[in-house]
């Protein structure tokens, strides 16, 4: 047992266990009643609470309160500063002592009593980027210690760009148990462990926690809704055609096939079957932001267009564009994620019902490619693994001619 007094007229001991060490810390009862409306309350000799523990010290007894959860290195920081022996006191600590302070000032509101030394360790962490996030600790640990500490000026812009961190990271979990007890998980990628970490969120204020729920259904929304508005059209559509009354994609009816086609196996190749295919749109559960963004930025669909000089070109347009990356600490804006319908090329879809691929293969060469960025042509031995695909998926009569090559 470690004993270590703070005081030369203390009348009060904390009792910290902490295995595997067991310490007694003699302190103020009355600068501890100064420093803390809760402990103001517990330690007024005429308390309504239940009489405090005695413990003998050096042949004198004193009334006792016992701690655990924090080290005993951190409470010798705090109890340091409430006593006038901050000389002491380091000016950078760790984040887990950090949290762990954070924790009691929260539940004895001690907070603004520890001035300014939270500014100090705070701002020192904050400075030593990468690390200042320990092993098993994340963002939302920063969140809980920048609201107990919020008089701190920089503690404002940290809720901020952890917050939105958090948005783009955070996984919510379908809910468990029954009606009357649902719970509900929360985890995030670690890119320094690179795996998918569970996230608690109790010490989150829950004023931000909703913030964050909501931005993150937002933003969600707004990447989705108008792929799946789009999905839905064009598989209704497809059931219809070519009786339908309704104003059509495309009235080429191979254009459309090749569109919808294209569009389906997209979707169900990035695993977005369960919610772009379903019939009432959901915010997806069990992905972060980030990982929808990168799902739908790889969808793809492809369409016949019509050229000005009567050729045809294979286009392959991506649907949304989004480009994040792990690690990045900008999220995608409203601004920068485009509406699908919006992004779509004027001319992605045949017009008229009349465009026909056939009608323009006689005195012209029907050519076969993929855009690429640059709308450069691919080489031959592309453009052949091309027709093949269209021979052979879509079967298309006259297309081709029967060497294989391109109609001419």
């Amino acid at each position: 047992m470690t004993t270590c007094s703070f005081s030369p007229i203390a009348d009060f001991v904390v009792e910290l266990v902490a295995a595997p060490d067991h310490h007694l810390f003699l302190v103020s009862s009355e600068i501890l009643r100064v420093v803390s409306p809760v402990w103001r309350k517990e330690l007024d000799p005429n308390s309504k609470f239940a009489p405090l523990e005695k413990v003998a010290v050096g042949g004198t007894e004193y009334r006792k309160k016992t701690f655990s959860g924090i080290s005993s290195h951190s409470l010798t920081n705090v109890f340091n500063i409430f006593h006038n022996q901050a000389s002491s006191t380091p000016r950078s600590i760790s984040f887990s002592s950090l949290r762990d302070i954070a924790i009691l000032a929260d539940q004895y509101d001690f907070a603004k009593a520890l001035a300014p030394w939270p500014q100090f360790w705070i701002e020192s962490l904050i400075a030593n980027v990468p690390w200042y996030v320990d092993p098993g600790h994340g963002y939302e640990d920063w969140l809980f210690i920048a609201t107990v500490f919020k008089d701190v000026p920089t503690c404002k812009q940290v809720i901020v760009d952890f917050s939105k961190q958090l948005i783009f990271d955070l996984i919510v979990c379908p809910p468990r148990g029954s009606d009357g007890d649902v719970s509900r998980e929360y985890s995030r990628w670690d890119p320094g462990a690179q795996r998918q970490v569970e996230v608690n969120l109790e010490l989150v204020p829950e004023k931000i926690l909703e913030f964050m729920r909501k931005e993150r259904d937002d933003r969600l929304s707004k990447v989705l809704l108008p792929i799946w508005i789009f999905t839905q059209d064009m598989m209704n559509l497809s059931f219809h055609y070519p009786n339908s009354e309704e104003t059509l994609y495309c009235k080429n009816p191979d254009c459309f096939a090749l569109a919808l086609g294209s569009l389906l196996r997209s979707i169900n190749d990035g695993g977005l079957q369960s919610f772009l295919m379903a019939k009432q749109f959901k915010i997806p559960e069990g992905f972060s932001l980030q990982e929808i963004a990168e799902m739908v930025q790889v969808l793809e669909i492809t369409t016949l267009i019509l050229e000005r000089k009567a050729t045809y070109t294979d286009f392959r347009s991506r649907m949304v564009g989004i480009n994040p990356t792990h690690g990045t600490r900008r999220l995608p804006t409203p601004k920068a994620v485009k509406s699908l319908v919006a992004d779509l090329p004027e001319e992605i879809f045949l017009r008229d019902q009349y465009e026909s691929i056939t009608k323009h293969t006689d005195g012209s060469q029907l050519i076969l490619v993929i855009l690429n960025p640059n709308h450069r042509p691919l080489s031959d031995a592309k453009l052949s693994v091309i027709q093949k695909y269209l021979a052979k998926e879509l079967d298309y009569v006259g297309l081709l001619s029967q060497n294989g090559g391109v109609c001419g």
